[in-house]
């Protein structure tokens, strides 16, 4: 056996095992006067990895020695990082540190050895991943990424090689900490630091010196993708394209639910990207709230009221834009993606009949259904598409009664007054209507929108409207004449409201993820309520008025509860995609949800309400 110098200067590293010093160079062959270096495990852009005995009590014990070469100025910072990934070795799935060992030429991370084969030596010789093995990776690593994140540290190298798996029935270990560095600040963001990484695996903000946290679960799934396909990630993107094609290199399918997955650990956008392990977890074992930890901020007593999913269907091909349930609780209706209405049985979900047109040939919408919205007496239905239509349905012989005349754009709302008398339509070119159901007329315009109307929602009395739209603007009309009462603006586009009749005020949601509290009192900006991590789709609020729902583009559903607590988030609830719409049920016990994951899930408190 030989005992290395670690000197990078030295010309003859090797040395005989009785040596203390090199023969060479005179360097400190004993590390802190316990550590023989004995081979080399790797080598990268700031040090080498050696395999190496600890000598301080017999039996010698086996260690693994992380050289990190200084660089001028970072020795002080190099200290302190060193120190806290000390407290890293507290999980059982990152090896311990045993010792840091300091000197005017590098600083050494002494850690304890973990026998087994990494995962590029397993892929080598048992060939690709499967699915089940993907899936069990990755429920295994983010809770270590997501604890080493909490600690402010991001790994910023991960990759088949630094990931071992012991074997039996231990898990994966996450090992070379080397490149590690602490979280930087949003000021640090501002200026380009060092670039780390390896190629293939390191995402394009850590490839540009600006690594956070949601780089390592870019190379956690840049990881997955070579597990499954063999391929070096470069093989995996087509530039042609300019999108990720791996799916091409699988030689099995792999489902949808993972592959959606995947593609959002592996988006080259942050803003696409998701911010935490917490929230990749909380799609690969959905449990209606899966964490404590919001991506946002800690809160600590999130799980106070426990909701939880209790069912969910799947409507594979189709996204389900919006989703109504009937005044009686019987049938669940869904406008949907590829221009079908569909009627289900609520208590069964028996398909009960399509709306559709094929060919050219039927009744139905010829693009995608917008909305839906029930006639109080149950039996007729009313549906807007981009078709720029709106239908009316007999519910009872399943046909259409009429199409109301109004050629124009593509409709992106309705709403219907609570006596069915009136019905409200509007559209992408900032156009509200006014129709008379009994006559099916248009009885007045209102146009006061630079762009789309995005949502309306009527008070119980059905005398005032309130509109939002991409412009920025929320507008207060009276009904039935149409005047403007008061117009606020916002600093984003608008994509959703909801009213509080108890406050009394407005609640809307923006492009940019803010959920504002508007005041019908003063007729001012009353308070922000909460923060999504992309855009509000869709705001719900329970008949008996105590439980307030948002829903957004970053697929959580944020839930308050008003009569007890409102201004604290009570829950968030998830989707595997972004949240289409959002409704409860009459008796305001069950919350029912429909995402672009093409599913809809019924969600309950737990204990019953």
């Amino acid at each position: 056996m030989t005992t290395l110098c670690i000197n990078p200067q030295c010309p003859e590293p090797e040395n005989a095992d009785n040596c203390n010093r090199c023969q060479r160079c005179g360097a400190q062959l004993l590390l802190g006067k316990r550590f023989r270096p004995v081979a080399q495990l790797g080598q990268g852009g700031f040090g080498r990895t050696y395999l190496a005995w600890d000598e301080a009590t017999p039996p010698p014990q086996r260690c693994v020695i992380k050289q990190i070469i200084q660089s001028q100025g970072s020795r002080e910072r190099d200290m302190a990082e060193a120190e806290r990934l000390a407290q890293l070795g507290q999980h059982p799935q990152i090896p311990k540190l045993i010792a840091i060992l300091e000197s005017t030429r590098d600083i050494c991370l002494v850690q304890s050895y973990v026998p087994g084969k990494n995962l590029e030596q397993i892929l080598t010789r048992e060939g690709v991943f499967d699915e089940s093995q993907v899936r069990s990776l990755l429920l295994s690593l983010l809770p270590v990424l997501q604890f080493i994140h909490d600690q402010g540290i991001i790994h910023r190298d991960i990759k088949p090689d630094n990931i071992l798996l012991p074997g039996g029935d231990q898990p994966p270990i996450l090992v070379d900490f080397g490149a590690a560095r602490m979280a930087p600040t949003p000021t640090e963001l501002e200026r380009t630091g060092t670039i780390i990484g390896s190629a293939g695996y390191a995402a394009p903000e850590q490839v540009l010196g600006k690594a956070v946290a949601a780089s390592d679960l870019y190379s956690l799934g840049m990881t997955c993708l070579h597990l499954l396909t063999g391929e070096h990630p470069f093989e995996l993107f087509s530039v042609v394209e300019d999108r990720w094609i791996w799916r091409t290199f699988t030689p099995t399918p792999v489902s949808s639910a993972l592959a959606r997955v995947l593609d959002r650990l592996t988006t080259r956008s942050l803003r696409s990207r998701y911010t935490s392990a917490d929230a990749v977890l909380a799609v690969l074992a959905p449990a209606g709230i899966v964490s404590t930890r919001s991506p946002i901020a800690a809160v600590a007593n999130l799980a106070v009221t426990p909701w939880h999913c209790i069912q969910t269907w799947s409507t594979p091909g189709r996204t389900a834009n919006a989703v109504k349930i009937s005044p009686d609780g019987r049938i669940l209706v869904t406008a949907n993606s590829d221009n079908t209405v569909q009627l289900w049985a609520y208590q069964t979900g028996e398909l009960l009949h399509t709306f559709t047109q094929r060919l050219g040939f039927g009744d139905g919408h010829a693009d995608a259904v917008t909305a839906a919205v029930f006639h109080p007496a149950g039996d007729i239905l009313f549906t807007a598409s981009q078709d720029g239509t709106v239908k009316q349905w007999d519910l009872h012989a399943y046909r259409l009664q009429k199409t109301l005349p109004q050629p124009g754009w593509q409709m992106t709302t309705i709403a219907l007054t609570a006596n069915g008398g009136t019905l409200l339509t509007a559209d992408v070119e900032g156009r509200i209507s006014v129709w008379d159901v009994a006559e099916g007329k248009r009885c007045v315009d209102l146009r006061r929108h630079a762009g789309g109307v995005n949502d309306l929602v009527l008070s119980p009395d059905g005398t005032r409207l309130a509109s939002v739209g991409e412009d920025g603007t929320l507008r207060l009309w009276a009904l039935p004449t149409g005047q403007l009462l008061h117009t606020w603006t916002a600093k984003a586009g608008l994509r959703a409201v909801a009213l509080i009749t108890d406050e009394p005020a407005l609640i809307t949601g923006d492009s940019q993820g803010q959920v504002i509290v508007w005041s019908l009192t003063d007729f001012t900006y009353h308070r922000r309520l909460s923060q999504h991590q992309d855009a509000v789709s869709a705001i719900a609020l329970s008949p008996n008025g105590q439980w307030l729902v948002t829903g957004s583009r970053d697929r959580e559903i944020h839930l308050w509860n008003l009569t007890s607590s409102p201004n604290r988030r009570l829950a968030i609830l998830r989707h595997d995609w972004s949240i289409r719409d959002l409704v409860f049920t009459s008796d305001s016990q069950t919350l029912i949800s429909s995402a672009a994951d093409e599913t809809i899930r019924f969600w309950q408190a737990n204990p019953p309400l």
